[in-house]
């Protein structure tokens, strides 16, 4: 629909006229849920005709129309329009000039695909899960965006590093929920820890109808650090509305690029060889002269590490890991272990720790808080834990024909907290670590806490044999008994 910008009325009523320059209105779009949107410029009252219409820029995603000259009704003055047509998505101007060549008059008009806004305009908020600064690189950080109070329409979710689009972010939306005249929905991407004290700025940008909402989100560099719930009109700036709230987190006190990190025990050293360790990871050392490892616990017992391993990187900097076994009971219940590192190049001493209960916590405070409690109920009766559900997919039908290494999928999904260990089996017989790859967990796309991940197994075409079993072993503490749970697939067997 087009809206024309009409302050006066011109015209003639008589049969006859005398040359006359024409007036030019704009015709903006108004908005709506259509995408592309029609911008137009009106030509009316001139005489005689014809005028050649001419837009500045027509983009590659655009596409212009000017239809023929008419004579108005009981009027000897003539009337035509033009229109481009363009993406909505970003607001921009463009100007159509009209010229008459009667006259030799040439007059300008500049239209926006700004609309007029009859919409409440969406609230962004982006939260993140606690940052452990002692954790494993590896750890997943969860980036959600709720998205609320929008009145329903067409909403796009981008994300962004340090201001630019991520084509690496993969991004989960969450449904739409109407409340009242209004709707909210959500989206998240995970990354790793080592990204996050990358201290890059995410961003989750939603555009709607042409209007672009930011948030912003980083690792704390060492003040008080805020993030703002900024509101952009397009790319065009316009007025901002912005509120602070402090971070949930503040910086460590060590030398930039000196870090520490430490990682739980896994489910397979848990529950399956009963051998559980820690391991402190301390990374980008100048050297290992006067360097010092202490491991301690919260309730005071004496702790027995293994020797420090120190590996000398590429780049000229040291790497030291140290592993502290741990007793099964001890890290089940809570225990509470730290790593304290002191080097000469330190102002202060490093100290990180550690707990089976910081993720646990982690998850509930933010999901409770985002989510709402509809899933809390069965999250707290099965003890905070919810075992995993196993699948095992064979090949597809064409790579059975055609490759010469065939594939094995394994989908674990709905298990809480997110800690789990994946093993295949051949025949029985376990196979080795590196003939196959399990993905980080990431939280399944509903409204609860839960995980999901994927194992692939590649088996050469030279044996997969009929009648060989393989066997998908999930470890997860939420399972009984053994805490092990498996999934098999013959082949050939229909199984």
């Amino acid at each position: 629909m087009l809206e024309a910008d009409l302050k006066e009325t011109r015209g003639q009523d008589s049969q006859t006229a005398s040359t006359q320059k024409p007036f030019v209105y704009q015709l903006r779009s108004c908005c709506t849920k259509e995408d592309p949107v029609t911008l137009g410029c009106l030509v009316k009252d001139y005489f005689p005709g014809p005028v050649t219409v001419t837009w500045d820029t027509v983009p590659l995603d655009g596409s212009t129309l000017t239809f023929p000259s008419i004579q108005m009704a009981n009027s000897s003055l003539y009337i035509t329009t033009s229109q481009l047509t363009v993406s909505g998505e970003q607001p921009r101007e463009f100007t159509c000039s009209v010229f008459h060549a009667e006259t030799n008059d040439t007059i300008t008009k500049t239209v926006s695909t700004e609309c007029v806004k009859n919409f409440s305009d969406p609230s962004v908020k982006l939260f993140y899960s606690s940052c452990n600064p002692s954790g494993d690189t590896h750890t997943t950080i969860q980036l959600l965006c709720r998205i609320s109070g929008y009145t329903p329409g067409k909403i796009k979710v981008t994300w962004l590093v340090d201001g630019h689009e991520s084509k690496e972010l993969y991004a989960q939306s969450g449904p739409e929920i109407q409340e009242g005249n209004l709707t909210s929905t959500y989206s998240e991407v995970n990354i790793t820890q080592g990204q996050w004290v990358s201290e890059k700025t995410y961003t989750c940008r939603v555009n709607y109808y042409g209007f672009n909402f930011d948030n912003h989100a980083r690792r704390c560099t060492g003040k008080a650090l805020t993030y703002a719930d900024t509101q952009t009109p397009g790319a065009q700036g316009g007025g901002q509305s912005t509120s602070h709230r402090p971070l949930s987190h503040t910086a460590e006190s060590e030398p930039r690029g000196v870090s520490a990190y430490l990682s739980p025990p896994t489910p397979l050293e848990l529950y399956v060889n009963k051998s559980p360790k820690i391991t402190c990871l301390v990374v980008d050392l100048a050297s290992t002269n006067n360097l010092t490892l202490t491991w301690s616990r919260a309730n005071g017992k004496p702790v027995h590490e293994d020797p420090l391993v120190i590996k000398k990187q590429f780049n000229g900097t040291f790497t030291v890991t140290s592993t502290l076994p741990v007793d099964v009971i001890d890290w089940v219940e809570g225990e509470t272990y730290y790593c304290k590192v002191s080097h000469g190049d330190l102002p202060t001493d490093i100290q990180r720790s550690i707990s089976k209960d910081d993720g646990e916590q982690q998850a509930e405070g933010m999901w409770v808080g985002l989510l709402g409690e509809a899933w809390l109920t069965t999250y707290l009766s099965t003890g905070k834990r919810v075992a995993p559900k196993v699948y095992v997919f064979s090949p597809d039908r064409k790579e059975m024909e055609n490759e010469e290494e065939l594939t094995l999928t394994c989908l674990i999904q709905k298990f809480f907290p997110k800690d789990i260990s994946v093993r295949w089996l051949h025949n029985k017989k376990l196979m080795r670590a590196d003939q196959h790859t399990t993905t980080q967990p990431h939280r399944a796309n509903n409204n609860t806490p839960t995980f999901f991940a994927y194992s692939r197994l590649a088996v050469p075409r030279a044996n997969w044999k009929t009648d060989d079993e393989f066997t998908c072993q999930v470890i997860h503490e939420a399972l009984p008994k053994t805490r092990t749970l498996e999934k098999s697939v013959v082949i050939n067997s229909g199984k």
